[in-house]
């Protein structure tokens, strides 16, 4: 693994993380990528991009929103349903529109929405 001088804390366990990578995001920000040398935890200083990033929560060219949405609520509906409690409360980090959260509602759990950057539209009673 390249090192490349620069090093950070773990977010996850506080370990030493070092620099072994950087990137370009958005045409115009360098971004460094460290990784935990005790726990492989992977993360970037910041972010300082978001607010740019999700200025519009969906990209022009993204016909498949809906679609994946109802693939995905079909297919995790299965895991509070067999490995968790039936009633138990459940959240969808960084949710979007609130599009899975109502579709995980009508199947029968509770979910609740969190997304800072995008207009809850679709679950706005359950953030």
């Amino acid at each position: 693994m390249k090192w490349l001088g620069k090093f950070m804390k773990c977010k996850i366990c506080r370990s030493n993380s070092n620099e072994i990578f950087n990137a370009i995001i958005i045409n115009k920000y360098k971004i460094d990528y460290f990784k935990c040398d005790n726990c492989g935890f992977l993360q970037v200083e910041g972010p300082y991009e978001f607010e740019e990033a999700y200025r519009s929560s969906i990209n022009n060219s993204d016909t498949g929103l809906l679609e994946r949405n109802i693939y995905f609520s079909r297919k995790i509906s299965v895991i509070p349903y067999f490995l968790f409690k039936k009633d138990g409360n459940y959240l969808d980090y960084g949710g979007g529109y609130g599009i899975f959260t109502r579709l995980m509602r009508e199947i029968g759990f509770n979910f609740y929405h969190y997304d800072p950057y995008t207009e809850n539209l679709f679950a706005k009673v359950f953030e």
